[in-house]
């Protein structure tokens, strides 16, 4: 397996291991009936990378450019990425342990393990 395939593969794993049971809860995953005005992560992400569309993205990482060198090819500091990335997933995370989802236990070493994982997928590593 290639770098691109690995990237990809490990984006989507951490993604979906992290906010995929948000779409268990019909609530939260209608955003007609969601009254919360959250904005999803890869607005946050485009906005921050200074990209227009989600598209530059999966072609950037599919050309093998990684989180990192997408920010710093556009002069964002990466450290602004993996802040904002981390700010989502631990809110994510606070949303899993309010909704009973998961034991305070599972919050606490998912919640250890976060920066690690985020600087990995950041970096492509």
């Amino acid at each position: 397996m290639n770098r691109k395939q690995m990237l990809l593969i490990s984006t989507m794993a951490l993604t979906l291991s992290l906010g995929g049971t948000t779409w268990i809860d019909p609530l939260r995953a209608n955003p007609i009936a969601n009254k919360q005005n959250t904005v999803p992560i890869k607005e946050d992400l485009l906005h921050v990378l200074g990209l227009s569309s989600e598209e530059d993205i999966y072609i950037a990482q599919y050309n093998g450019l990684s989180l990192a060198d997408i920010a710093e090819a556009n002069k964002v500091d990466v450290q602004k990425v993996i802040e904002l990335q981390l700010a989502e997933l631990t809110e994510q995370l606070n949303l899993r342990l309010s909704s009973g989802s998961i034991t305070p236990e599972q919050y606490e070493a998912q919640r250890a393990e976060l920066p690690e994982i985020i600087i990995k997928s950041v970096y492509a590593m």
